[in-house]
């Protein structure tokens, strides 16, 4: 509405600033600023940009002409609104749009002089050159220039939304030319994951900053000619080197996309700890659910015949004499017993994974005092 308003604004300056083309012989283009936001915003902000110059035409100046005057602006307004429509079905605003509309401009100028009479027609036939060279170069250049504009004005407001975008990602993301191993851009996490700014990265082989230990270095040169060669990447636990040195693992996915005739691989990187930590919960979890379904099945298994064991060295010690070598060797088993009952009760409190050293060239072993700590105990 406003643009309306300030192109019907302009259509009166113009109409006050007529061009003098001969004694008594004026033309104006007040018609060329309504064509012409018509053309860009649509009907609506044509008809909005004529209504000034109408009353303009009908009130200040009147005369014989006025109606068909004011009714030459308003159709020059909807004509606008017609060209509009048609570049939108085409996706912009073209050449031939604005060529088109100011050659129906012109015609309906023609109209509108044939409508006041012949003297209007003779006149016609005075200005019709100048006033079509004002059409076309007014609608039709003009138009051009200021498409040019308009989509310099959008790309600049796309350039800020994609900033604006990759710049709150999560991620590090890093852009790249494929073929030239050239860093195109980077975001803010990648800056805060590297230490770098982007004017030290930017225009820099991507490969100086990869690790230098060979081995590390070379799983970065395989990823990176997986997604050469398919087009897509992704590694996980890769080597990272930031400025100060220090190697951080990352996940990473490497994907190569083309834009208006030339490729870009998009690399995103997320730091690993997290997912490597929960990773480690999980492997612990499976572990701990292994341990204790394998000691309570023992346990049970255990608890049975030991209990047997138990009952029969309890009798066996109450038949016997007390100061016999054969009431110790019982009194014996029954202490080893009585362990094998300890250790078989602390493996069905088992809350923990904690491994001692079982010896050399042997795997480590549970520490199953460590593994059942109770925490009321140790707390």
């Amino acid at each position: 509405m406003v643009n309306g308003l300030v192109f019907g604004a302009l259509s009166v300056v113009l109409m006050i600033a007529r061009i003098q083309l001969a004694d008594g012989l004026y033309i104006d283009a007040r018609s060329v600023p309504v064509a012409l936001i018509g053309l860009f915003e649509g009907w609506q902000a044509g008809l909005l940009a004529s209504a000034l110059p109408v009353i303009y035409r009908l009130v200040k100046l009147g005369g014989a002409g006025a109606l068909a005057g004011a009714a030459g602006v308003i159709v020059a307004g909807l004509l606008g609104g017609l060209a509009h429509a048609w570049a939108r079905r085409q996706g912009r605003v073209r050449a031939h749009h604005a060529f088109a509309l100011s050659g129906a401009v012109f015609v309906a100028t023609f109209v509108t002089f044939a409508a006041v009479g012949p003297y209007a027609l003779r006149l016609f036939g005075l200005v019709w050159l100048p006033m079509l060279v004002t059409y076309l170069v007014g609608i039709g250049l003009v138009a051009r220039l200021f498409q040019d504009v308009v989509e310099q004005a959008h790309l600049a407001a796309g350039q800020q939304r994609f900033r604006a975008i990759i710049d709150e990602a999560s991620e590090a993301i890093r852009i790249v030319d494929p073929d030239t191993f050239k860093i195109i851009d980077v975001n803010r996490r990648e800056c805060e994951l590297s230490g770098y700014r982007p004017q030290e990265m930017i225009g820099r082989d991507v490969r100086q900053f990869w690790p230098t230990e060979p081995e590390l270095r070379a799983r970065q040169e395989a990823s990176a000619a997986e997604a050469r060669a398919q087009g897509y990447a992704r590694a996980f636990g890769m080597p990272y080197r930031t400025r100060s040195g220090r190697i951080v693992s990352v996940d990473s996915t490497r994907r190569i996309v083309a834009h208006r005739g030339r490729r870009y691989e998009i690399i995103v990187f997320r730091e690993a700890a997290e997912r490597e930590a929960v990773e480690a919960s999980r492997r612990e979890a499976g572990e701990l659910r292994a341990v204790t379904l394998l000691a309570g099945a023992a346990a049970h298994e255990i608890n049975n015949p030991l209990a047997v064991v138990m009952g029969s060295l309890d009798l066996l010690s109450r038949r016997l004499p007390d100061d016999g070598q054969e009431a110790r060797w019982v009194e014996q088993a029954l202490d080893g017993v009585r362990r094998i009952r300890d250790i078989v009760a602390r493996m069905t409190r088992i809350t923990k994974i904690e491994s001692t050293p079982a010896g050399a060239n042997l795997p480590p072993i549970l520490d199953l005092e460590r593994s059942s700590d109770d925490p009321k105990e140790t707390s």
